[in-house]
């Protein structure tokens, strides 16, 4: 088995390579992270576990729970995987609608196609002469020959309309290819439909589930199609008849059911049962029988849970007692015959770093003043600190109880804190400590205004969806005064004015509120005297602080994207981009943009001595690598351009000694940029 690269740092591989140096972009020394969303099969022969993310394909050892390849990193965003059972090959399928199969020795692409429309089933055939896909915009599922990609037949549904989660799978002689539709029953129901492979013909569509379908399967000996459904029911086939023969119910309230057949030929599945109020429990179970085999609780993304698409690949059960799944975006717990107890590895964090409008008041990636420490907030995972030395990451909060919808910030004398939004209570958080939360709110609805923290630490201020503003001193935890933002209420629920923006000045005297509506507004407030000092239109596109710093000047525009950490420089990107001096209230130069990206830069970040200026790209199709420019602040002056990330850069990060530029993207990983030889 080929791996990639080999140098002694951790975290490493079962081989002891540093798997953060492998497959880097040029320029860049290290990636946090090995990619969000992630997609996972077993190899049949149970040696591997197959991972593939937006960043590319991880392959595991199974005995050692390590990575031993990556691959496919050249474009990334692998969603769809499958193993051949002869165990020679592994087909990936990514969002560019490229289909490809790699040698599983050392991931040689052995053929590749480019195909109509999104894959969202992908299976071998038994005898691997044949690889199938089935589309996600299409009742279409297409054959083609496993070692060329050429293609054999395309296969349309009845209704021609796609199913939900399209599961595919073939009989064990190859004759029969099973995938799913929509059902004419209801509106949430998926029916199964099996066509004969030689004359390309639908031979039976099998209605019983009342919603969609996750899982298809075909006993081993060929007697038998078996579905597993949302509806926390599965059904058992007879392939002669095409009459349901056994069903199994009382599962309690199902997330995913699974079901899958030992290679003795005894079914069992995979469960995934929910609470709202505690962690989801998953358990293996034979189903003739009753026999619980595993058990375990874990906690997952309900969002993820209550059925948005591609959910299911975060949990993988394969051969009837093969199984992984994904924890807390952070973890796989795997479960084996070889091992027949839980075991876990790290592969986090794997959701994606959270991209705020307003980056100065809420960014979203940090270094620490010693450079030590890259603090970065996740959808996922809330917000989550790196060790630079050692390329391991951790909580910034420990206690469980806070939630992951949190929010970082860094003060003055470099500390960083976390808020935490959980219930509508408010806590507040000194970052990496053990301690009780400094501050503990109540009355914060989800949908208002983020939390607003003082540069210098010490003041606090969270705004209600009614426009009720709550102002707490940090170091005695206690709320000093309420304030009141006047909305303008109205009976349509969806043109209801709110808070959407909250930020103190840089001098933290003064705190900014922007209320939303056809008229918005900014409000000023002294927050000694807890008094208004004035009230004024608000600019949509220029961020709060951005108009705290601009209000008393007139520049010539005010389309602020970002600003620097002192206030003293303001940027522009687009079709006109520039650099702004405060103080002299004057243009300080303007800089290129690469041709034909001007439109697509949206992220930008000033390096904490104000000397340089950098910006990302968002992804749009015919793109395959995202473009990072580097600028001398003081000229305008293109320093270096990167390409690395296969999708959005979220958030930019310089180290204080600007030796490190920190690119965090939707990919779910973070890139290490070398600056020394620039700057």
């Amino acid at each position: 088995m080929e791996n990639r690269h080999s140098q002694n740092l951790a975290p490493v591989s079962a081989n002891g390579d540093d798997v953060t140096t492998w497959a880097l972009p040029e320029g860049a020394i290290a990636r946090l992270g090995r990619g969000c969303e992630p997609g996972m099969t077993f190899s049949a022969d149970g040696q591997f576990l197959a991972i593939g993310t937006a960043m590319g394909l991880w392959l595991y050892d199974l005995e050692t729970l390590s990575p031993i390849a990556l691959w496919e990193t050249e474009r990334g965003m692998v969603f769809q995987i499958a193993f051949s059972p002869n165990g020679k090959w592994i087909a990936a399928g990514n969002s560019d609608k490229v289909l490809k199969v790699l040698d599983i020795q050392n991931g040689a692409c052995l053929a590749e196609r480019k195909v109509d429309d999104y894959i969202e089933g992908l299976t071998f055939s038994y005898n691997n002469q044949y690889l199938a896909a089935a589309y996600a915009r299409s009742g279409t599922v297409e054959v083609w020959h496993a070692e060329t990609c050429k293609s054999v037949a395309q296969l349309t549904t009845d209704t021609e309309e796609a199913s939900f989660n399209s599961p595919i799978c073939f009989s064990p002689d190859t004759r029969l290819i099973a995938s799913t539709s929509p059902s004419d029953t209801t509106d949430d129901a998926e029916a199964i439909v099996v066509w004969d492979m030689e004359s390309g013909q639908q031979i039976a569509s099998l209605t019983a589930h009342t919603y969609w379908i996750s899982t298809l399967c075909f006993s081993p000996c060929g007697k038998f199609l078996t579905s597993g459904g949302e509806d926390g029911t599965v059904y058992v086939w007879d392939v002669s008849t095409w009459q349901q023969v056994q069903s199994y119910t009382d599962f309690g309230d199902v997330y995913r059911i699974m079901p899958s057949y030992s290679p003795e030929g005894i079914l069992r599945a995979a469960i995934v049962n929910y609470d709202d109020t505690g962690p989801a429990t998953i358990t293996v179970r034979d189903l003739e029988s009753g026999e619980q085999l595993y058990n375990d609780q874990f906690w997952g993304n309900t969002v993820q849970f209550a059925g948005e698409r591609g959910w299911g690949n975060t949990v993988a059960f394969s051969n009837g007692s093969q199984l992984a799944y994904e924890c807390r975006h952070e973890f796989i717990n795997v479960w084996t015959p070889e091992y027949p107890y839980k075991r876990q590895f790290i592969h986090s964090p794997i959701s994606f770093p959270v991209y705020e409008r307003t980056s100065v008041s809420f960014p979203t990636a940090m270094f620490s003043d010693d450079g030590e420490t890259l603090a970065v907030k996740y959808h996922h995972e809330g917000v989550v600190l790196w060790d630079i030395a050692s390329r391991r990451s951790r909580p910034a909060v420990k206690v469980e109880s806070a939630g992951k919808n949190q929010f970082l910030y860094k003060t003055d004398n470099g500390k960083f804190y976390v808020a935490s939004i959980k219930d509508d209570n408010v806590t507040l958080w000194e970052a990496d400590g053990n301690g009780p939360p400094l501050i503990e709110g109540t009355g914060r609805e989800y949908w208002s205004a983020f939390p607003a923290l003082s540069p210098t630490g010490k003041l606090f201020a969270y705004a209600g969806k009614d426009g009720n503003l709550q102002v707490w001193d940090v170091q005695h935890g206690k709320k000093l005064y309420e304030l009141t933002h006047p909305l303008e209420l109205s009976d349509d629920e969806d043109d209801d004015e709110a808070l959407c923006d909250l930020q103190f000045s840089f001098d933290g005297k003064i705190l900014a509120s922007e209320s939303r509506s056809n008229s918005p507004q900014v409000i000023l407030w002294d927050v000694e005297l807890g008094e208004e000092i004035e009230t004024s239109p608000s600019n949509t596109y220029t961020s709060i602080l951005g108009w705290l710093v601009l209000r008393k000047l007139k520049p010539k525009s005010r389309e602020v994207v970002h600003i620097s950490h002192d206030g003293k420089y303001l940027s522009s990107i687009g079709d006109d981009s520039y650099l702004y001096d405060v103080k002299q209230d004057d243009y300080l130069s303007r800089f290129s943009l690469p041709q034909g990206l001007e439109d697509m830069f949206w992220v930008a970040e000033f390096s904490m001595c104000g000397k340089y200026f950098a910006a990302g790209t968002w992804w749009r199709e015919g793109m395959e690598k995202m473009v990072i420019c580097l600028w001398e602040v003081e000229t305008g002056k293109q320093i270096v351009t990167f390409r690395g990330h296969p999708t959005d850069v979220h958030a930019l990060a310089f180290s204080p000694d600007n030796t490190l530029l920190a690119s965090a993207s939707y990919d779910g990983s973070i890139l290490l940029w070398d600056l020394t030889p620039y700057l």
